[in-house]
């Protein structure tokens, strides 16, 4: 790493553990952290800027201090140049908070976006995040499994499936399919943390899974031909019934001493409030960023406004995910134009505005492919509506 590297890098471990009150050990700064009574207020806590431009509305991220633009970028289809102009014009219309992924193309967005931002020198206009897509036990949980007779894994499967009943996952109006697969990956989840209940974890996982952790960063930065990461999510789409992880709050802790990153975060499709109340209790995320819509919204609202009163900063994803999806509920296209009946605007920033209207929401991050489409969902901000 080059010595310019090196100095910015100190300069965000510094940052970093000037801004969290880094002093000790993890398990002090929790106990400050997930205190119930510990309410954070915006007002102490220095606002960060980035890009800020006229026309563009800013929230705080929590006690982060980074202030984010209402709309933030999603960036899954990024893959080639040709996504250029709707970056750059992104970033003339005031939006400073870009999300990508290393599971987005196994790489190629971040490796895309590395490259833009090398050509345009706009690293420093936005704060850039990034997800762990692989991280975790899965892989050593899924070779247990295998291993086992099928009288066991039949026996496993059904306390699995037994759990997810019993904590009403599924049920209508809190859970929606939002991409191919999810509902699997829900009850694969839920199987291999029935796994680990019996079986354990193994002494030799531990390195393994550290090591494999840094790997992973270590790619997202060299990939995106950056030093550090703004927010760094893990995990990506947590959908187990535990999210509790040693290991990982180890490793974040260790990111942000050594300037890897800037804050922690997590993500979630599934179990939207259920995974909002367990990431405020375990008081190490700063972030989190979980599907909330006008469909969904009645199951989170209370936990929204316990996660920022504790200091988290909260990003809405699939915001207008439902009005494209194949089997979209009926209802839904006539609850927004109901709740908002403007029709100068779209049904997609309809629901950006509804959404912005929670004073506890940071940032909705939206996918636009288009110049277009990005105008079209920038009428959204800063508006107030009753």
């Amino acid at each position: 790493m080059s010595k310019q590297k090196d100095s910015r890098r100190a300069f965000i471990q510094k940052a970093v553990a000037s801004s969290l009150g880094i002093i000790s050990a993890p398990a002090l700064i929790n106990a400050s952290d997930s205190n119930p009574n510990n309410k954070n207020e915006d007002k102490a806590i220095e606002p960060i800027w980035r890009n800020k431009q006229q026309g563009m509305h800013y929230r705080m991220l929590g006690r982060t201090g980074m202030m984010v633009s209402e709309l933030g970028m999603g960036t899954f289809p990024y893959h080639t140049e040709e996504s250029y102009p709707i970056l750059d014009a992104s970033i003339e219309r005031g939006i400073n908070y870009f999300d990508s992924a290393f599971a987005y193309g196994q790489g190629k967005v971040e490796e895309n976006l590395g490259n833009y931002f090398k050509q345009s020198g706009n690293r420093e206009k936005v704060f850039l995040t990034t997800k762990l897509s692989a991280y975790g036990k899965g892989k050593y949980l899924r070779k247990i499994f295998e291993s086992l007779a099928p009288g066991e894994q039949e026996k496993l499967q059904k306390q699995a499936d037994e759990l997810l009943a019993e904590r009403m996952v599924l049920r209508p109006g809190y859970h929606f399919n939002y991409f191919n697969g999810q509902e699997q990956q829900l009850k694969s989840a839920y199987l291999w943390h029935v796994v680990l209940q019996k079986y354990g974890m193994k002494k030799e996982w531990k390195q393994e899974i550290r090591k494999h952790a840094y790997q992973l960063i270590e790619g997202s930065l060299k990939r995106l031909q950056t030093d550090y990461i703004d927010v760094l999510f893990c995990p990506h789409g947590a959908a187990g019934p535990e999210l509790k992880d040693e290991i990982l709050e180890e490793l974040l802790f260790e990111f942000k001493q050594k300037g890897l990153i800037r804050a922690s975060a997590l993500s979630f499709h599934n179990d939207v409030s259920g995974n909002l109340d367990a990431a405020i209790d375990l008081g190490y995320y700063d972030v989190a960023m979980f599907a909330y819509n006008i469909a969904n919204h009645a199951a989170l609202d209370a936990s929204m406004y316990k996660a920022k009163q504790s200091g988290m900063g909260l990003i809405a994803m699939k915001v207008s995910r439902l009005y494209v999806m194949d089997n979209k509920p009926d209802w839904i296209v006539g609850k927004i134009n109901s709740t908002i009946p403007d029709e100068k605007l779209s049904v997609f920033a309809k629901s950006y505005l509804w959404a912005l209207q929670n004073p506890n929401l940071s940032c909705c991050v939206s996918q636009m492919e288009t110049v277009e489409k990005l105008d079209d969902n920038l009428q959204a901000v800063g508006q107030t509506r009753t």
